[in-house]
């Protein structure tokens, strides 16, 4: 058995090298560009092992006509090791007549026949031709006749004249307007639906503007699945008028949702969350969130209305109490908040909003209550392939928040944050993902700031490998007192070789200064390496860094426990 199948190997090497040795000629106009296609035709039946002389023959002669030649002959030459081919394509033909019959609708006939690519002239190109039947096909679905089908295409030649004629026949359906939307159930408003709606009552029915408006319906929160069809149509002349009836599943109304995190710098902590969908039959969706952990506690309320005032612009509500104890100070917080976001196009986002809060801060040395509200302006592109587990694209984000302070701390200031992230997929398994923030207090002294304003850099959201909010100014007694500015870098090797199991590799680094300006220099570095568990939603994290610029007093190992990417 084992000679047999090494001798079948060897035919087959065999077989393969004579047929990459073919080779081919043509003879008249377009030697060029034939020879290159047809000799590119002969490479892929190379590659499948395929060397019958008269196989590859026939194969050149069904490419030559498809691009028109249908005089053209191929002769075999086998006088050599390996057959060659010569060609002489002949005349290309070309059409002398077009024409597009509709079933006497003298309407539907024109959309189609202007929708057609091909002239008088153009070469029979086979792919050509499919293209033009399926280009007359979709302009009538989308110009009043969405129920249109190809009814037969005919293409004859002409060898005494090299010429072609090709008839391509339709069955255009009922000429259709849009009528009244239906929707099959109460759970959501008919007015919210209709808003979603890419069209107006009587205009001439598009199939594509059909598939858009299910889109929008699936890509709401409260729906996992919809469709959108047309009555059917009466038999009469003439435009009709036919009622759109969208059918919609909704989503699980209630979800709940948990998390934990865990790390040797900011302690432990755990989260709860509750989902309501569709709340007021706009599809708006009430989040509720509940944080219990080392550093900082709190409930928080958010309620976000899709669509509203205008398609594509969202309205979301916030309220919040928050509870923080860290090393440099103790807050106690309570606040409410708006915003509102449009979309510019599918990647850039702008958005609006205001917030008011009133917060209790102490420290050793302060004891301060102080009100807070500020404008929020904000932009976001987002070319990521995924929120989740981002494996390509770019994310930048950048808000400015002019804010007035009262109370026991009386000041005004611009804050502004800048965030930028990139991933590029390296190979198959390997993904480098890097993540730059910067951000600045900008017209008010520290002093004047409460502490919780304030910047502070360290820690498993910062930079890894150092202690919470370590990378940032001290006063003459050594306390953290935080600062106007802040720098964080972040660069990580993410290895996935399995559906479960992954790997990382990441250096980050971070600074909180006290000028307005980020001090690039004055980072300080760490380096790490983590395992990464793929649930069905989301990563379940483990790393492990130690600092590379270390001090007295900072930790040689720090190990962080979480769910999700580190960004």
């Amino acid at each position: 058995m084992t000679v047999l199948r090494a001798l079948a190997l060897i035919a087959c090497i065999a077989l393969t090298a004579e047929a990459r040795g073919q080779t081919v000629s043509v003879i008249g106009e377009d030697s060029a560009e034939l020879s290159a296609a047809l000799q590119s035709l002969l490479e892929e039946r190379a590659k499948s092992g395929s060397s019958d002389a008269q196989a590859s023959a026939n194969t050149l002669l069904r490419y030559l006509r498809s691009e028109g030649y249908y005089t053209a002959r191929v002769i075999i030459d086998q006088s050599d090791e390996a057959p060659s081919f010569q060609v002489t394509p002949g005349e290309k033909f070309r059409f002398s007549t077009l024409d597009v019959v509709a079933h006497g609708h003298e309407g539907a006939r024109s959309v189609a026949r202007n929708a057609i690519a091909l002239d008088e002239g153009d070469p029979v190109r086979a792919a050509d031709v499919l293209a033009a039947e399926t280009s007359g096909l979709r302009a009538l679905r989308v110009s009043g006749w969405p129920d249109a089908r190809l009814e037969n295409r005919v293409v004859t030649v002409d060898h005494a004249d090299a010429s072609g004629d090709a008839v391509f026949t339709y069955d255009p359906g009922a000429e259709s307007l849009y009528g009244d939307i239906l929707l099959d159930t109460d759970r959501w408003r008919a007015s919210f639906v209709r808003r979603l709606a890419p069209f107006t009552p009587g205009e001439r029915v598009s199939l594509a503007k059909l598939r858009s408006f299910e889109s929008r319906l699936e890509a709401l929160e409260s729906i996992s699945g919809a469709a959108v069809t047309l009555s059917p149509p009466n038999e009469v002349e003439g435009p009709q008028s036919r009622d759109v009836n969208v059918s919609a599943m909704p989503s699980p109304r209630h979800v709940a949702e948990a998390g934990f995190s865990l790390s040797t710098s900011e302690g432990g902590g755990v989260s709860g969350g509750y989902k309501r969908r569709n709340l007021f039959g706009g599809d708006e969706t009430l989040n509720v969130t509940l944080n219990l952990a080392t550093v900082q506690s709190g409930l928080h309320l958010e309620l976000t209305a899709p669509h509203w005032r205008r398609l594509g612009q969202a309205l979301t509500l916030e309220a919040r109490a928050e509870r923080e104890e860290t090393d440099a100070y103790d807050l106690a917080e309570a606040g409410v908040g708006a915003r509102v976001s449009r979309p510019i196009n599918d990647k850039l986002n702008v958005s609006i909003g205001g917030d008011l809060s009133i917060a209790n801060s102490e420290t050793e040395t302060l004891d301060l209550n102080v009100y807070t509200s500020s404008v929020s302006l904000g932009a976001v592109w987002d070319s990521r392939d995924s929120a989740i587990i981002p494996t390509d694209g770019e994310l930048f984000s950048v808000d400015v928040s002019p804010t007035l302070l009262s109370g026991d701390a009386s000041s005004s200031y611009l804050r502004t944050v800048g965030e930028a992230r990139t991933y590029q997929r390296l190979s198959s398994s390997l993904i480098l993902a890097g993540r730059l923030r910067a951000g600045a207090l900008i017209g008010a002294p520290l002093q004047s700031l409460p502490p919780e304003q304030r910047f502070f850099a360290g820690g498993g959201g910062s930079a890894r490998g150092y202690d919470y909010q370590s990378l940032s100014p001290r006063d003459d007694e050594g306390d953290l007192v935080g600062g106007r500015s802040i720098i964080e870098s972040s660069i990580e090797l993410r290895w996935r070789q399995s559906r479960r199991w992954g790997a990382v590799m990441f250096v980050d680094s971070a600074a909180a200064g006290r000028d307005e300006t980020p001090d690039f220099g004055a980072a300080r570095s760490a380096i790490g390496a983590g395992l990464r568990y793929y649930l069905d939603f989301a990563p379940l994290r483990f790393d492990i860094a130690t600092p590379l610029d270390p001090i007295s007093g900072d930790p040689q190992i720090q190990l962080y426990i979480g769910l999700g990417e580190a960004f």
